[in-house]
């Protein structure tokens, strides 16, 4: 049986769940993750730390350098095209960490695409993140909302940059030929897996759908609040489109009778750590994404399919125009700036590195019939890759 191994400290957040778990019994792990990440004071994105970058805990594409948000700039001006050129179109970025990208985003259209008529808006439901964007922001043409309520229905693009995986998800396991609920309960003073009844009728119709489990004990991963956070952005959006990068797979890949121990894990330090009930706020708790499933929540809302590639073959399409250009006229761009572009390009794009780590999911919502847009003009079918009818 899985459990903490470290003495818990006896204040913050360990005594606020702990209380918790004894007044009411074992949570979920969606209840537990969701505390450990987010808890407005002691959670991990709550605090003032540094999470991104080589003195961070994890690397991400943003933290390559500003070509990863000119490249999305330049889709992104190309999807407005292809969507009638309206006279009015926002981006909407949630999990914007330390604004990094959306500066990037701004930038890029400002100098290359003044035309687009950009509103670029940070979800943000803490005020102490907004807070600490704005200071980094200064300067910047964005506005914060702390939910959609405060936005109301739009036109542009939901940009989800690797922000579905940090939902907290329900961790479910099938042993005894039967699926259980793992929840987290206590072993002394420290958290403990503990497996229950499944109880949630939305978690009980996503396990119906799992397919036949022939190895036992086989635990993975469900995450209803991502289902339901991506259906509700849809509703939002009246024309335009919602982009998801983030790292996960196809139905039947992320549920493969093979992958027995699920995707949950933990990141601190650059380094991975598989134990997550240690060290509680300190360190990032993530599991892949089941990018079906987030098709299928977006089809709900009116949504249709555009797009499923990896970054090694949206890189290739959406940074093609860039690369012909910097070699039909190579003094157009200085020498050092050029070979700094190629170097995070190759880092982001090659299979060995991030290519294929990072998937790219495109649907579209109130939109005429038009041509794949070139970050997925090399990619196959999509809704063949993830399972769709």
């Amino acid at each position: 049986m899985s459990k903490s191994q470290s003495a818990p400290d006896d204040q913050g957040l360990h005594q606020f769940i702990r209380q918790e778990i004894e007044k009411s019994g074992p949570i979920s792990c969606e209840r537990f993750f969701e505390l450990v990440l987010y808890h407005p004071r002691w959670g991990y994105y709550s605090q003032d730390r540094a999470r991104v970058g080589r003195h961070g805990d994890f690397i991400t594409n943003v933290s390559v350098g500003e070509m990863f948000g000119s490249i999305l700039a330049e889709q992104i001006a190309e999807l407005w095209e292809l969507a009638g050129s309206p006279a009015e179109f926002a981006i909407v970025e949630p999990g914007a960490e330390s604004g990094d990208l959306a500066a990037d985003i701004v930038s890029s259209l400002g100098k290359e695409y003044p035309e687009v008529p950009l509103k670029y808006f940070i979800l943000e439901p803490h005020p102490d993140k907004q807070a600490h964007q704005q200071k980094r922001l200064t300067g910047v043409s964005v506005q914060w909302i702390s939910n959609w309520e405060k936005l109301g229905l739009f036109n542009g693009i939901v940009l989800a940059n690797e922000f579905l995986d940090a939902l907290p998800c329900r961790v479910v396991e099938f042993s005894d030929n039967q699926w259980k609920e793992i929840c987290i309960g206590l072993e002394g003073e420290a958290f403990a897996f503990r497996p229950g009844s499944i109880i949630n009728p939305s978690l009980a119709a996503e396990i119906a759908k799992l397919p036949a489990m022939p190895f036992q004990p086989y635990r993975t991963e469900i995450n209803l609040a991502a289902r339901n956070w991506v259906n509700a952005a849809a509703k939002r959006l009246g024309c335009g489109y919602l982009l998801f990068i983030d790292y996960g797979y196809a139905k039947t890949e992320y549920y493969s009778p093979l992958r027995t121990e699920g995707t949950l894990t933990g990141y601190r330090a650059q380094q991975r750590d598989n134990n997550v009930l240690e060290r509680i706020g300190e360190t990032d708790i993530t599991a892949h994404v089941d990018f079906t499933a987030i098709a299928e929540a977006a089809l709900e809302a009116g949504c249709r399919v555009i797009g499923f590639t990896d970054q090694h073959h949206f890189m290739v399409g959406a940074g093609e125009r860039r690369l012909l250009s910097m070699e039909a006229d190579p003094g157009r761009t200085p020498v050092r700036q050029r070979e700094k572009f190629l170097r995070a390009y190759k880092t982001l794009m090659h299979p060995e590195t991030m290519g294929l780590a990072f998937k790219y999911l495109l649907l579209g919502k109130g939109l005429p019939d038009q041509r794949v847009p070139s970050g997925f003009r090399y990619a196959g079918d999509p809704k063949k890759a993830l399972e769709l009818p």
